[in-house]
């Protein structure tokens, strides 16, 4: 469907496209028609993550609601309900003429037979523009005239469509479509034998070492380039002949050019060997008027240097705007070359942010739970996550990551509430979710085992809770919001994932928030492996003091990133910080050791992804430097050590 002549015969536009691209991955489709196709290939049949399966799950979405549970062991997908479910039934057309085809296609044919499949294959699947007529058009002459040999040899056997899709293949490969050479007053093309035909000017572009003469490498098997002999043929000779020709056609001008540095590192780069001989040839054999008493090299160094035109590297060089036949008259680049600009000091400066007078408390929840990401989304509108367009063709044996925290969140919330964890198998494997059969199975029991044991903890401190309104003024500020689940004895929130930082972060603001409105309980998180953060209650004063911080934190993180990487920088506390005299450990032992953590948790290893390759840190440093990890310790220190005060875990 990424060709628009395709997409245009089955009525989908490019924002359709989008869409399908979402719901195809999101349903569950990997491959296979349907389970007849997999079967095919001598695979078992699943019923699952093929596109009929997916097809199956759109249109139950257009019929009934996922609430509604499944039909036929199949889960409506809910995204592809509304307006916009006409795009299912394009879907649908196409799927419906390739299976078609398929079956159609795998049998052997007659060559009589096979000479209209081209047309109606065309007429089927492509609505051709007047760009994509020709190629239509050239398509359909090769396979009539592939037909048109074998009639003509009276070959009469069946013939299969493997052997006709590569002669078609190999036919227009050396097939142009558009040959435009001579079209205009200009012409472009690549150095071939027999268009040496006389020009006026002649350019040669792109002509570095290394890139021609053209190098093959001699395959393995060929044992002529081994024992080469006179007559046979020579890529490299033909390429000097070629660039020979292109010399003699030139009959007032003749223009060479080269990348002289590189593109990465400013390195000098060199000429082909074909220039450099012309060059020193030229510079051999001829001299400059004037210059009849200099000695040979002398003379041959003005001839090359005469004969080179060395260009700038930027547009706002002052060598641009001098008289002469390069002289720039491009209006924006003069002030820099002048130097009229004023340039900064340094480039990065940080931005005027005033504090509103109300802050939302899921705008500080969302900025601190990534400082670095909400400066560049919040206050920049950048956003590096790309969309993904890259569709998965594989099953899924095991689920990592997000897609299994997703359904160990959903599995978790199901066993506090103490609901059936069967129901929600069935529903995962009908959405196409789980891997299937026996690891399915596997996988199921034992995240079960594991969200259990986390449920129990769970269970065994939950009380009835209700959501409580905030209103808060702190810092200058008013902070206004909601705060779910309240019990009686404080907060209690849960979470499918390890022990981190930022996990305690998140469960720290919130716990300020509720010790200024006048909460008097405690703050607990329970995490995976037994992991855990557990505040205690704290005097309203004491927490707006620490929420001032916070608030503080937030002011700066608009001006500029504010450096607190939550599990580098949570490393390097957690080794330092004496919780036992309330005090940071500054010795060369102690110190060496936190570096040692810190560059663990920023690095990672095989295993565990470091937090230094997060792609919002990435594009404020690519290295690591001393002065930046000093900046990241005394920012982490400075908002995240009362996390480890306070913590009672």
């Amino acid at each position: 469907l990424d060709v628009p002549v395709l997409a245009a015969r089955f009525d989908i536009t490019e924002e359709g496209l989008r869409y399908l691209r979402q719901w195809v991955n999101e349903s569950g489709i990997r491959w296979g028609i349907d389970d007849d196709n997999v079967r095919e290939l001598e695979l078992p049949a699943t019923g699952q993550h093929t596109w009929r399966f997916g097809l199956t799950r759109m249109l139950l979405g257009y019929a009934m609601e996922s609430a509604q549970g499944e039909w036929q062991s199949v889960l409506p997908y809910d995204e592809s309900s509304g307006l916009i479910a006409e795009l299912v039934g394009h879907l649908a057309s196409l799927l419906m003429q390739l299976n078609i085809w398929r079956r159609g296609l795998a049998q052997e044919r007659p060559l009589e037979e096979w000479l209209p499949v081209c047309r109606d294959m065309l007429n089927a699947f492509f609505l051709p523009d007047a760009e994509t007529e020709a190629a239509m058009t050239l398509i359909e002459q090769q396979w009539q005239a592939i037909i048109a040999e074998g009639l003509g040899a009276q070959y009469g056997d069946a013939v299969p469509l493997s052997l006709l899709r590569d002669e078609l293949a190999q036919r227009l490969d050396q097939e142009r479509i558009s040959q435009r050479f001579l079209a205009g007053p200009v012409n472009i093309c690549t150095l071939m034998p027999m268009r040496s035909i006389p020009f006026k000017v002649v350019c040669l572009l792109g002509m570095n070492d290394g890139v021609y003469p053209r190098q093959l490498a001699p395959l393995g098997f060929d044992l002529m380039s081994q024992k080469p002999k006179r007559g046979d043929r020579s890529r490299r000779d033909d390429d000097r002949y070629l660039f020979l020709e292109a010399l003699i056609s030139a009959q007032q001008k003749l223009y060479i050019s080269y990348i002289g540095r590189s593109i990465q590192d400013n390195s000098e780069r060199f000429p082909s060997v074909l220039v450099q001989e012309l060059i020193d040839y030229i510079g051999q054999s001829h001299y400059l008027p004037g210059d009849e008493a200099l000695n040979c090299d002398e003379s041959e160094a003005r001839v090359k240097a005469h004969l080179t035109c060395l260009h700038t590297r930027m547009p706002f060089d002052p060598q641009n705007y001098q008289p002469g036949e390069r002289q720039s008259y491009a209006r924006e680049w003069l002030p820099a070359a002048s130097q009229a600009g004023k340039a900064h000091s340094e480039f990065v400066q940080p931005l005027p942010f005033t504090l509103p007078e109300t802050v939302p408390l899921e705008t500080l929840q969302r900025f601190w739970a990534h400082p670095v990401r909400a400066f560049f989304q919040m206050r920049l509108q950048v956003n590096f996550r790309t969309e993904d367009s890259e569709i998965p063709d594989t099953e899924p044996f095991i689920l990592e990551g997000l897609s299994r925290y997703q359904i160990n969140q959903q599995l978790l919330n199901a066993l506090v509430e103490q609901d059936d964890a069967e129901r929600l198998f069935r529903r995962f494997r009908a959405a196409g979710d789980l891997p299937y059969g026996a690891f399915g199975e596997i996988f199921w029991e034992t995240q079960c085992q594991e969200m259990q044991q986390l449920a129990d903890r769970v269970i065994a401190c939950r009380q009835p809770g209700q959501s409580m309104e905030i209103d808060l003024a702190c810092n200058g500020v008013q902070i206004t919001g909601w705060l779910p689940q309240v019990q009686p004895d404080g907060l209690l929130r849960w979470r499918p994932s390890l022990l981190s930082v930022a996990q305690g972060m998140q469960l720290w603001l919130e716990h300020l928030v509720y010790c200024a409105s006048g909460g008097n309980g405690e703050s607990r998180l329970f995490l995976r492996k037994d992991g855990e953060w557990r505040f205690p209650p704290l005097a309203a004063e004491q927490a707006l003091h620490y929420l001032s911080q916070l608030i503080e934190g937030y002011r700066e993180g608009m001006s500029a990133p504010l450096l607190v990487l939550p599990e580098s920088g949570g490393a390097w506390l957690k080794t330092c910080y004496d919780a036992q005299n309330d005090a940071m450990l500054d010795d060369d032992s102690t110190l060496q050791k936190a570096r040692t953590k810190f560059l663990q948790a920023y690095e990672g290893n095989m295993m565990v992804r470091g937090e230094g390759d997060d792609i919002w840190y990435q594009r404020l440093w690519r290295q690591l430097t001393p002065e930046t990890m000093e900046a990241i310790v005394e920012q982490s220190q400075r908002f995240l050590l009362p996390l480890f005060r306070f913590n009672q875990s």
